[in-house]
């Protein structure tokens, strides 16, 4: 068997722990040290001393047989469990109610509302001045004057103081005369005619005017709000409902199971060898076993007993019935920010004119004619004389 086969095994490795280093003399003390050491027991005498061990193997409990179940009363466990079992029910006798309430989302028209417009005018330049000048001339009124040009002379022979100093009766009378020289000195005129014209620059400025014409008319912002209404009456029953409330139970649950325990006995017997003290195994261990009721295994476990399910009735909640007509909406009205529109509008005005009036240097034109020549002569006689038509010779040699 595999619990004798483990104590010889066992004793076996003990025995050759004891044996000596070397043999020798073996004594009664020896022997029983080293039965005892094995857990033996030494018997006999001399020679013949055995040492007998015996070793008890007891197996752990191993379920045998059916085993058994009990339960307990059933007890209550957690919270009980309460479920509707039908719809609500109107119960007699609703409440009725009516009121007048809004009706959806209110709607706002913005509009507005004009004022009455205020006109004020401004009479303004408009554009830049413009500017005439116009030279106006007077009466003209003329001076002459002469003015002398470069004077020339001229000499030329002539005579003067002629005589006749032939006869009268000649045919042709021979004049004596002197011999001069006749200086002529003339002189250039020109006639100048100076002519003034007063003038005066006459400046017309215009300035173009017109007329602003603004329109300043208020426009205020009006919200209309629209609130839709609407008159309901209300219908309010009461409700009850079914329900069923379930208690979970649990109950104990005690099973018994039934064991057996397994008591395996072995005898080895060891002798000693002649002059030695150490056990040696002899023969083959005798086992036995034997068994008997082991301790019963109790467990207890809690399992679901029967629930336990009692109806009743609870309030549901209130219904209602509500019916609803059109109502009349309530219109409010409300002023916003007020603006103002403003136009403007130009017309021509008269222009202002303005005339200023400056003299300016008069106008001064010279005419130039011819005027008649100064011609001055100088006769000087030259102390030598002269014969015009002359009868002689030596006459004729001093001709004029």
């Amino acid at each position: 068997m595999r619990f004798s086969s483990l104590v010889a095994a066992t004793t076996l490795g003990l025995v050759v722990a004891l044996a000596p280093a070397a043999p020798g003399l073996a004594g009664p003390a020896e022997r029983q040290a080293n039965c005892t050491a094995l857990g033996g027991t030494l018997s006999g005498s001399g020679n013949n001393q055995v040492c007998t061990v015996t070793t008890v193997v007891v197996s752990p409990d191993a379920p045998s047989g059916s085993p058994t179940t009990t339960f307990s009363e059933d007890r209550p466990v957690g919270d009980s469990v309460t479920v509707d079992t039908s719809q609500p029910v109107r119960q007699a006798d609703p409440e009725v109610s009516t009121e007048e309430r809004d009706a959806g989302d209110a709607t706002v028209v913005e509009t507005e509302r004009t004022g009455t417009p205020v006109i004020t005018e401004e009479e303004r330049d408009a554009g830049e001045a413009t500017s005439e000048d116009v030279v106006v001339a007077g009466t003209p009124t003329s001076t002459t004057r002469t003015e002398r040009g470069t004077t020339t002379t001229t000499q030329q022979p002539t005579t003067t103081n002629c005589r006749r100093v032939n006869d009268d009766r000649s045919a042709r009378p021979v004049e004596k005369c002197d011999r001069a020289v006749l200086t002529t000195r003339t002189t250039p005129t020109t006639i100048v005619t100076t002519t003034t014209t007063p003038q005066e620059r006459v400046t017309t400025a215009t300035q173009p005017r017109e007329t602003l014409i603004t329109t300043t008319t208020p426009v205020t912002e009006v919200f209309t709000t629209t609130q839709p209404r609407e008159s309901c009456t209300t219908t309010t029953f009461q409700t009850q409902i079914a329900t069923a409330t379930t208690q979970q139970t649990e109950r104990t649950a005690t099973t018994t199971q039934p064991t057996t325990r397994l008591t395996t006995r072995t005898t080895t017997t060891f002798n000693f060898p002649r002059g030695t003290d150490v056990p040696t195994p002899s023969g083959t261990p005798v086992v036995t076993t034997s068994t008997a009721d082991g301790d019963p295994v109790i467990t207890t476990a809690d399992v679901a007993g029967t629930p336990v399910v009692t109806t009743g009735t609870r309030p549901g909640e209130p219904e209602s019935d509500v019916v609803c007509s059109p109502a009349a909406p309530v219109i409010t009205s409300e002023d916003g920010e007020t603006r103002e529109d403003v136009t403007t509008a130009t017309i021509p005005a008269e222009p202002t004119v303005t005339v200023t009036r400056e003299e300016i240097d008069p106008l001064v034109v010279e005419t130039e004619a011819p005027g008649a020549p100064i011609v001055e002569t100088d006769t000087r006689t030259t102390g030598q004389t002269c014969y015009k038509n002359p009868a002689t010779a030596e006459q004729r040699r001093n001709r004029c």
